[in-house]
């Protein structure tokens, strides 16, 4: 045991009551001194605790959660982007080849035949190009058993070009004069004491002479950004006189424009153009003179997606004549790349009006009348198809084929309505056409070039027998050898399937006539003494056929060709 001489809680509950009742001792007047000292063991203890025993409820503790609502608002990021400058590579390729202002080229050959051809030009140049081409060609050889052949052509032609910074102006000027003789007949068959036909003559009588002078003046945009408006116009004049005073004057003026434009999803762009051509004509011979116009106005759009690309319009034709008529042929046209710069394929439907001219007639057949019944020629329907293609990088390949419908079809027959029926006149028919057309070149730097054609032509006609003077076949070939940069070999080969003819037999009813077919072939050989002087030499219808492209015109035989080509 031990004694606590401290004050603890027990000593201080004590000497709290001691003073409490001394106190009332006090209150009650009575004074009491007293001093108690205890001493005891002191024992702890504690007491009991009252514990809360309350549980709060669940409803208490969920806490409810809000719906969570957002929005997702793009903003988008400004990115510029500023490249470094890249030093440019310097390319080491050879040096420009020197070019020469001038070119000639003259020889003589068989029959009386002189040449001359000159092309002089203006050097490399950004702002303009400058152009003159001179040439003279001319034979006065004889055909056994037929009058005079002899012919010429002298030709002189000049053209410019401006290059401006968006446009290119243009313009060319250019006469050119042809001589023929209309020597088809056999001189022993028509002479004066011919029976039942005599022709008494001279040399002038068969001769004819063609005039003809041209002129253009042109401008064309040539924007780099696609999204310009493209445009060009031009105005040309054509003239023709011949020597029996017929003339045909043409005014020719083309324009158009397209522009590219997003106005469809369906491919990235469409173009939307137009093109209008007026041709109007003043034509006057012997008996006739006439006006006549023909104006075309051709909208249309086109796209490109992929692979695809496709063209549709309308082809307006307006006739002013005589009796004025109005036509409208629809075209549509489409592409198809197969393989990138390989294989394309293509294909459309179109329709057209062409009018007749003498120019043109005459350019094909210089032995026609200077009188003819010239019409308007209408494709009513046309439908073509072809394919090019392209193996290796030495092949090109290319294939059409076309059916149509025509009105008014021209074919060439001898006039047998003037003695000696040695000029031609043309015939029309309605009917269809189906042509088809191959070509093939292969080719290796300069040193090999060869190139082939082939043309099938078949008429079906509602009045006519045949297509007269139009062949049913056509093949040409033209090929070229470079040895060692100083001898040059080439082979020519122009050949035609037979053709038919009208012709009057003795009883003066007409009849088929069947002009067989040939093949012109022809060899030359050129020396190159340096790269500025050459010489040569052409050996031509080396068969020694006698053929005919037009009824009762036979061609030369063999003949030859030589000259010299100096470049200065």
């Amino acid at each position: 045991m031990k004694t606590y001489n401290t004050m603890k809680p027990a000593f201080i509950t004590l000497l709290a009551i001691s003073f409490f009742l001394s106190v009332r001792s006090v209150a009650f007047s009575q004074v009491i001194n007293e001093e108690v000292t205890v001493t005891a063991a002191y024992e702890p203890s504690i007491p009991d605790a009252n514990k809360i025993n309350i549980e709060p409820p669940e409803s208490e503790t969920a806490v409810p959660l809000p719906a969570m609502t957002y929005s997702n608002r793009p903003e988008q990021m400004l990115v510029t982007l500023k490249p470094e400058n890249i030093a440019p590579v310097k390319l080491m390729g050879e040096p420009m080849k020197k070019l020469y202002r001038n070119y000639v080229r003259a020889g003589y050959g068989t029959y009386l035949t002189p040449f001359l051809d000159l092309y002089a030009g203006s050097l490399r140049s950004k702002s303009n190009a400058l152009g003159l081409h001179l040439k003279h060609l001319s034979s006065a050889g004889e055909i056994e058993g037929y009058p005079i052949a002899d012919n010429s052509l002298n030709m002189a032609e000049l053209y410019g070009m401006k290059f401006l910074d968006n446009h290119t102006l243009s313009a060319e000027a250019g006469v050119r004069r042809n001589v023929v003789h209309h020597y088809g007949f056999e001189e022993e068959l028509f002479n004066e004491n011919s029976v039942p036909y005599s022709y008494n003559y001279n040399d002038s009588d068969l001769k004819q002479r063609f005039t003809r002078i041209n002129a253009l003046i042109g401008i064309n945009s040539k924007y780099k950004e696609e999204t310009r408006l493209n445009h060009f116009a031009s105005v040309g004049f054509n003239s023709l006189s011949d020597k029996f005073d017929t003339k045909e004057n043409t005014i020719i003026f083309n324009a158009g424009a397209d522009k590219r434009f997003e106005l469809f999803s369906f491919t990235d762009y469409q173009k939307i153009g137009l093109d209008a051509k007026v041709n109007y004509t003043n034509y006057k011979d012997s008996l006739l003179t006439q006006n006549s116009t023909l104006i075309s106005i051709n909208p249309f759009i086109s796209t490109s997606f992929n692979e695809y690309s496709l063209k549709a319009g309308l082809k307006i034709n307006f006739v002013l004549d005589s009796v004025s008529k109005a036509y409208l042929f629809p075209f549509v046209e489409g592409s198809l790349r197969i393989i990138d710069d390989a294989l394309v394929v293509h294909a459309g439907i179109t329709g057209d009006i062409k009018r007749q001219s003498y120019n043109e007639l005459s350019d094909i057949n210089p032995f026609v009348n200077s009188i003819l019944p010239l019409d308007y020629t209408r494709e009513k329907f046309t439908f073509y198809a072809g394919v090019r293609a392209r193996a290796g990088s030495s092949i090109d390949l290319s294939a059409l084929i076309k059916s149509s419908i025509v009105d008014n079809a021209y074919f060439f027959v001898n006039d047998y309505t003037r003695v000696p029926f040695n000029r031609f006149t043309i015939v029309h028919d309605n009917g269809r056409v189906l042509n088809a057309r191959f070509e093939a070149q292969y080719h290796t730097a300069e040193h090999i070039i060869i190139k082939a054609y082939t043309e099938l032509e078949y008429w079906s006609l509602d009045s006519l027998k045949h297509a007269y003077h139009m062949p049913d076949l056509k093949f040409g070939i033209n090929a070229s050898y470079q040895i060692q940069n100083k001898v040059i070999v080439r082979a020519d080969v122009a050949a035609r399937g037979k053709q038919m003819a009208l012709v009057v037999n003795e009883s003066d009813q007409y009849e088929d006539k069947e002009l067989k077919g040939f093949a012109d072939i022809s060899l030359g050989i050129e020396y190159r003494y340096t790269k500025q002087l050459s010489g040569f030499i052409n050996f031509n219808n080396i068969t020694n056929t006698r053929y005919f492209l037009w009824n009762n015109y036979p061609s030369y035989r063999f003949n030859l060709m030589a000259g010299i080509a100096y470049t200065f």
